[in-house]
């Protein structure tokens, strides 16, 4: 039933995710936290506050006289947060195991969200998955995002599969049907695009290119630069794969009013300086810039994860050289991001070099409503806003950079986790990987989008 359970609430991770989710928005993996800090679970989506709420809960199991086992349940509320947003939610699943052994289940579930501006999102899928005995397993998902507001609206939509054979064979990817033999062998189709990886690793391409990973690690094949997630925690992401995400994502960015005046007034919490503008808030330093303000080596310590960071089971490898267990890279983040949070000494806003505004994104992703607006001290703190678009809701972000490393980590709000990692040098780039801790044992690789000044922003001035 485990793998059933995974299945069922594989469903409900996609749909109360936002973005993205990022966890913050695509939910808390493992525990319904999703990467931009937002929460799933029926209890929280991305706010900080839960106000007045509704609930409603049933599941019933039933056990056949072969010995499988039949399960089903569904939930639905509504709660409305502390600054007026409404967010009605509702999902159902099911699942069993048979008498041979076969675990299947499936899920679907909607949640719209409605903002005291009278901007609305609805996000709505499904997923489902099949796990034999032999250790083989396909899973599925599909689901479509609406949303509008004042400004405009926009809709997006996305469909995947993933297939794992005994021996640790995995291929998938957006639009992809997989299947798995009982003898290990996965087969993927993306498009006209093919794969297939062998019980051992062996790799086949299909007609105009593929990908596939063998049990050794990550392998990567075709003719577009697709590329394939490892199955722990980190997949290599070529720079022009990266730029071509990156003009997507800027392309279909709603900038959502954010971190102008209107915006600070709306959020007079939000971490700010009177004496900024918008050109400066929203500008692109250079490293030499960064580095001179920090009095940090000129040569930069880029860290690009799934090529100069890779995880391999329980061990991460830095510079193909250096190899640390992965809890302990996941604590040393932890670490540096708590060192920032409990300084004494706090600097004034007015004390910060400005990074930018980065939007946050999963591999395949084409608009995000996770935005982070990020700022260094001399001193190597990180501070900084997180804005929840969905919502509508910004947090304050808190963290720091380890000079010796030059690897930054920062949370947002109260929360102690995720934890949000990335070189302080690779925050100058237009593009970059970064990577997010959702514990000491479960991570997952996400992308931020440098996004420019909107056009006609208007002037900064006193709040």
């Amino acid at each position: 039933m485990r793998r059933t359970t995974f299945v069922i609430g594989m469903a409900g991770l996609i749909l109360l995710s936002a973005g993205h989710e990022s966890q913050a928005q695509r939910g808390g993996r493992g525990g319904g936290r999703a990467g931009g800090g937002i929460s799933g679970g029926g209890a929280r989506v991305g706010a900080t506050h839960v106000g007045a709420g509704v609930n409603s809960h049933a599941s019933r199991s039933v056990i056949g006289p072969a010995g499988g086992t039949r399960s089903a349940g569904a939930g639905s509320g509504s709660y409305t947060t502390q600054r007026g947003t409404t967010i009605n939610y509702a999902g159902a699943g099911r699942g069993g195991t048979t008498a041979g052994g076969v675990n299947y289940g499936r899920g679907a579930g909607a949640v719209q969200v409605t903002t005291p501006g009278g901007k609305t999102a609805t996000k709505v899928g499904g997923a489902s998955g099949i796990a034999g005995p032999g250790g083989n397993a396909v899973g599925h998902r599909a689901g479509v995002t609406t949303g509008s507001g004042p400004g405009g609206s926009f809709s997006s939509a996305y469909h995947g599969g993933v297939a794992v054979g005994p021996h640790g064979a995995v291929a998938g990817g957006a639009r992809v049907g997989t299947a798995t033999g009982v003898g290990g062998t996965t087969v993927s189709g993306y498009g006209r695009h093919a794969a297939a990886v062998g019980p051992y690793g062996s790799i086949a391409g299909g007609t105009r290119g593929g990908v596939a990973v063998g049990p050794g690690g990550v392998a990567v094949a075709g003719s577009r630069g697709v590329a394939a997630r490892s199955p722990y925690g980190t997949y290599y992401a070529g720079r022009g794969a990266l730029a071509t995400t990156g003009g997507v994502v800027r392309t279909n960015f709603g900038y959502y009013n954010t971190f102008n005046r209107g915006w600070y007034a709306r959020y007079p919490g939000a971490w700010y300086a009177a004496g900024w503008t918008a050109a400066r808030i929203w500008a692109a330093p250079a490293w030499g810039a960064v580095s001179s303000y920090c009095s940090y080596p000129s040569e930069p310590a880029y860290y690009d994860y799934g090529d100069t960071v890779v995880y391999s089971g329980d061990t991460v490898t830095i510079n193909g050289d250096t190899e640390v267990p992965a809890e302990q890279y996941a604590q040393q983040a932890t670490e540096i991001a708590t060192t920032g949070k409990a300084t004494t000494n706090e600097p004034k806003p007015d004390d910060f070099e400005l990074l930018g505004v980065f939007a946050m994104v999963q591999e395949g992703e084409e608009k995000s409503t996770n935005i982070f607006q990020l700022a260094v001290s001399k001193e190597g703190l990180i501070r900084g806003n997180y804005y929840n678009a969905l919502t509508d809701t910004t947090e304050p972000v808190y963290g720091s950079v380890d000079k010796k490393t030059q690897r930054a980590a920062w949370t947002v709000g109260d929360r102690k986790s995720p934890v949000y990692e990335a070189g302080i040098a690779n925050l100058t780039k237009d593009e970059t990987t970064m990577l997010v801790h959702f514990s000491k044992d479960n991570r997952q690789q996400f992308m931020l989008v440098r996004i420019p000044q909107p056009e006609g922003d208007q002037p900064m001035g006193n709040k």
